[in-house]
């Protein structure tokens, strides 16, 4: 099995099935130390970037990048990811102290994220115009809703399963990723029937990839009622974060000499944070006057 986060692509040689296939165990690990995630947080981060990555790769035609927005009345608040065509994986939520356990201990997802609120989509395609669309979340597990968007607004048949393992003491990543199935337009009523069969059966994602399965055999086995071709593989997906010093500086900059110059009297340094990567960015008292000088006006 891989050990970097890898996808893979496939197809039913009936063309009936198009499928595709996601690891995400390094970039979730990373998001969840950049960020400090709590369990319940990381498990929903983690099933956000994998649904992002599998949304990424299936509706952007052109280079770009894709933005998942999952904006729920629970008590995390605000899940943002951003997926480019290269490979590289962002994204934070807005409270990664929450915790939510049910009754047997187990993460409760819908409750953090709420079920009721918004799934936003943006990508670019094929005109190089953003695409913007917007469904109602309809439980709060993220798949479900996921699927519930592609249904709605994109009017493709899917299922989706995604997971995150954690370790149970320390909350470190040990398997992340999910799967992605969408039915053809020439898919016939029994295809479906059995299919349909096939995966409700299927255990969780995070399970299979326990099972020692790699990605391949996942999908596969998730088509195992018709004679599947692997397509394509991509590695190296990975936590990226296009955030720098040099930007926070321009946006410094853009504040103008007199907004500056407020800065230095009334706190004396000025400290960004990127919401993305959580990267942070100080620029002392000596180093804001020196931005001053670089204003034109």
């Amino acid at each position: 099995m891989s050990e970097s986060d890898y996808l893979v692509k496939g197809i039913t040689k009936n063309g009936s099935f198009r499928a595709i296939a996601v690891s995400t165990k390094n970039l979730t690990e990373e998001a969840r130390q950049r960020h400090n995630l709590s369990h319940t947080s990381a498990v929903a981060l983690g099933r956000s970037m994998a649904c992002a990555i599998l949304l990424c790769y299936t509706l952007r035609k052109t280079k770009g990048h894709l933005t998942l927005k999952i904006k729920g009345e629970g008590p995390i608040g605000n899940i943002i990811v951003d997926v480019s065509s290269e490979g590289t994986v962002r994204g934070y939520v807005d409270h990664p102290e929450i915790e939510c356990f049910d009754q047997k201990g187990y993460v409760d997802i819908d409750k953090a994220v709420g079920k009721t609120g918004y799934v936003h989509v943006s990508y670019d395609n094929e005109k190089g115009i953003p695409y913007k669309s917007s469904v109602e979340i309809v439980s709060g597990e993220i798949a479900k809703d996921v699927v519930n968007y592609l249904a709605t607004s994109e009017q493709i048949a899917s299922f989706l399963s995604c997971g995150v393992y954690l370790e149970p003491a320390s909350g470190k990543v040990l398997h992340a990723g999910g799967i992605l199935i969408q039915t053809m337009p020439n898919a016939s009523d029994d295809d479906i029937k059995k299919t349909e069969e096939t995966v409700t059966k299927l255990d969780p994602f995070s399970i299979l990839l326990r099972s020692g399965l790699n990605l391949e055999q996942i999908l596969k086995k998730s088509l195992s009622d018709h004679d599947t071709e692997i397509l394509s593989e991509f590695e190296g997906l990975c936590f990226y974060c296009g955030c720098s010093r040099n930007k926070f500086e321009s946006a410094l900059i853009s504040l103008g000499r007199t907004e500056i110059k407020k800065i230095i009297t009334s706190v004396g340094y000025a400290e960004g944070r990127c919401n993305f990567c959580s990267n942070v960015y100080m620029f002392k008292k000596e180093e804001l006057e020196d931005l001053i000088k670089k204003r034109k006006d």
